[in-house]
């Protein structure tokens, strides 16, 4: 229908708006036939052999890879042979490189990720990445040989750099020279984020525009040694060629990330006008660009690389003053006034985050990193076939990298050097784009400083407060496990924090922090760790690190004697803001299984009622109803241990009478939760299940009306991208 219109449109002689529909019938069905070629639910889960291709640089962390493969043949799952997929090998020594083809027998599941506010979308990176599944590998049947690839090239020099310098000072090496990041750690990249120099790593687009340039001078150099090429080849013909040919290979040589290949499509774009003697500004450039781009992966569009890499160079040329200027700095701190503050919404927008020391840090920063560290590690990879003089070149672009490092790492220790922004909606970033466009206007444009006015609600978005009495519930989607935040008026509380490996990955740093923040809580009044499971209390070292704790309590040997905590115990009871909060398990310590220890606790607030249950099984169930008898009531219910068929016994469902049950628990886990026995019995009941796989973030408000929905984030953002199951009837009681 859109491509119809958008033919007639054209032959109205609309051609702007022809385009405009084009583009989205095209982006429309880009993405129907990626979403198309997903392994399809029926099958997820499914385990089988492939033959499959290492087609990126394989990430190694300990004894696990993480790498994306692509399907040369499968009689298992022949639905996705010549798909990508992104798999997993845990606990092996085998030592993979890019090009490999080898027979596995792998696990797959259709793409999936945890959904909240703040955080990571996996599913979205895998429509961008096309992904047709995801999984991890079982064995390996055979290694069948290899492929010649630039990923493997790439690679090899990686490796080069890695064994000279050492993976400390190497990390920044291969990343501004090959564009592999492997080596850099979260740690790293935080520093950087905060100091607002993420672009200028793993090669920005100034460094491809830098060798092109370097090309130019090269083959300019040649003509004056020997004048007579020019009989067989005019210089600016010659010129042109180099800078196009030179960005082309350096963006490939980075893995094509998308500022390299914005840029090199500009310069391809400016060289061929060149060579067609045509007229070409650079606006042009970036405008032709933009549509060869959306043209070769509509998705990108999804991405925040596009809109800040093509947005700050239109930033550039609208509000960069087109008279001459004297001297080189002032154009210089202009060119970073205009981007840093042109990009602010945006940034705001995408990460939630703004750096107050960015512009004056990229003012360093750039030519330090694109004028010295860069050629230096560049020249490095030319010599790679002189291991001394390469050596030599690597040394020192590490250490000048290690000079700006000390500066960096300083900085970031100051308090004020950067501000975490609650999440802003689509209408605020947009109002603020308007904002900072009024104030990049030249001053004498009435009214351009009241853009500033426009800056607020975006930086300062309105939180719903919550009215005393009254409560509001979220259980968040940590996968696997459990974390569930309750908040009244003035305080907040956190029910269990998720998984955890300590030094490794965490569903506190990567989900439980990312959510505090952009619902601007800076100090949880409580933190409740149900019980030891990791599921539980492994998150809970990234959210200590993160935000202010002023209490901690959880149930007996659930954590180390070196982190200060409390035990709950069964009556221990306070009220924050007319809501009541009591422990009604454990009664006491006793028996050696962890989960019936668990700390169960009732909320009440007005009128409504909410019960925590950790991992408590039918035994300990059946105890509480013993010791309290009818006396317990739970509108809303965090079904026992995410809905295990030795938890939710009929009696406890009949005594509780809940409306609601939620149920947090991974996609497809291999615990196999919830049971479809226990849902049985929680729907004859006539209780509404809700579970983090179908639901992600799922936030009620207890109000004297009763239970409301305030957000269902997979039901309510509805991305086409997103896998979603049908959506519950009941919106409220």
């Amino acid at each position: 229908m859109l491509l119809t219109g958008s033919l007639f449109l054209r032959f109205r002689g609309t051609g702007a708006a022809s385009a405009f529909m084009f583009g989205i019938a095209f982006a429309a069905w880009t993405a129907g036939t990626v979403l198309s070629q997903r392994l399809p639910l029926a099958e997820s889960g499914g385990r089988g052999q492939i033959l499959a291709e290492i087609t990126d640089l394989p990430q190694r962390d300990g004894d696990q890879w993480q790498f994306e493969a692509k399907i040369r043949h499968s009689g298992d799952f022949p639905s996705l042979v010549g798909s990508r997929i992104k798999l997993a090998w845990y606990r092996t020594e085998t030592r993979l490189k890019p090009g490999d083809v080898r027979y596995l027998e792998v696990t797959l599941r259709a793409p999936n990720g945890v959904y909240n506010p703040g955080g990571f979308d996996a599913e979205k990176r895998a429509l961008q990445k096309r992904w047709s599944a995801q999984g991890y590998v079982r064995m390996e049947v055979g290694h069948v040989g290899q492929r010649s690839t630039i990923d493997r090239f790439r690679d090899a020099i990686s490796a080069q750099i890695r064994r000279q310098l050492g993976d400390v000072q190497a990390r920044f090496v291969t990343a501004l020279a090959l564009g592999d990041t492997r080596l850099l750690q979260d740690a790293d990249w935080e520093v950087l984020r905060l100091a607002g120099i993420t672009h200028l790593i793993a090669i920005s687009g100034f460094h491809v525009g830098m060798v092109a340039m370097a090309a130019a001078w090269l083959v300019l150099g040649l003509y004056r040694l020997w004048p007579g090429l020019a009989l067989r080849l005019s210089r600016p013909l010659a010129t042109a060629w180099a800078a196009m040919l030179a960005a082309v290979m350096y963006a490939a040589f980075a893995g094509f990330a998308l500022p390299t290949v914005r840029t090199a499509l500009m310069i391809a774009v400016l060289m061929a006008c060149r060579l067609l003697g045509r007229h070409c500004t650079v606006t042009h450039a970036v405008a032709l660009s933009m549509a060869v781009m959306l043209l070769w992966d509509p998705i990108s569009i999804l991405t925040p690389g596009f809109w800040l890499s093509f947005g700050g160079v239109l930033l550039l040329i609208a509000f960069m003053p087109s008279e001459g200027r004297t001297g080189i700095f002032r154009p210089f701190i202009r060119a970073q006034w205009v981007a840093s503050l042109g990009l602010l919404p945006l940034t705001v927008g995408f990460f939630d985050q703004t750096t107050v020391i960015g512009p004056l840090v990229n003012l360093l920063a750039i030519p330090w990193i694109s004028l010295v560290v860069v050629p230096l590690a560049l020249l490095g990879c030319l010599f790679s076939g002189v291991p001394v003089i390469a050596g030599a070149f690597w040394y020192a672009s590490a250490a000048l990298m290690q000079i700006l490092w000390l500066l960096l790492q300083w900085l970031q220790g100051l308090s004020w050097s950067s501000r975490v922004i609650p999440e802003s909606g689509l209408a605020a970033v947009v109002i603020g784009l308007v904002g900072v466009c009024l104030l990049l206007m030249p001053r004498q444009i009435p009214g351009s400083r009241l853009g500033a006015l426009l800056l607020l609600p975006m930086l300062f978005p309105k939180i719903e407060p919550i009215p005393d009495g009254q409560l509001r519930v979220a259980m968040m989607d940590v996968g696997q496990g459990t974390a569930v935040l309750v908040q009244t008026a003035r305080h907040t509380l956190l029910y269990d924090t998720g998984a955890g490996v300590p030094g490794g990955f965490s569903r506190g740093q990567t989900t439980v922090l990312p959510a505090l923040r952009a619902l601007n809580i800076r100090n949880l009044d409580k933190v409740v760790v149900s019980h030891g499971d990791n599921d539980h209390a492994g998150g809970l070292a990234a959210v200590r690190d993160g935000v202010g704790i002023d209490h901690i309590e959880a149930s007996w040997r659930a954590l180390p004697a070196s982190m200060p905590h409390h035990k709950c115990m069964a009556g221990q009871h306070w009220q924050w803001d007319g809501v009541q909060f009591l422990y009604l398990w454990p009664i006491s310590h006793s028996g050696e299984n962890d989960n019936d220890r668990s700390c169960v606790l009732l909320v009440r607030g007005a009128g409504r009622s909410l019960l925590l249950t950790g991992d408590i099984s039918a035994a300990a169930e059946a105890q509480m109803l013993a010791h309290y008898g009818d006396w317990i009531r739970a509108e809303v219910l965090l079904v026992p241990h995410h809905g295990s068929a030795g938890s939710s016994s009929q009696a406890f469902i009949t005594t509780l009478k809940p409306r609601i049950a939620l149920i947090s628990s991974g996609f497809q886990n291999r615990f196999r939760h919830p049971r479809s026995d226990v849902l049985e019995r929680y729907r004859n009941a006539g209780v509404q299940t809700v579970n983090t796989v179908d639901t992600g973030w799922a936030e009620l408000a207890g109000t004297p009306e009763g239970w409301i929905w305030s957000r269902r984030a997979r039901l309510d953002d509805r991305h086409y991208w997103l896998r979603t199951a049908q959506e519950p009837s009941v919106n409220g009681y």
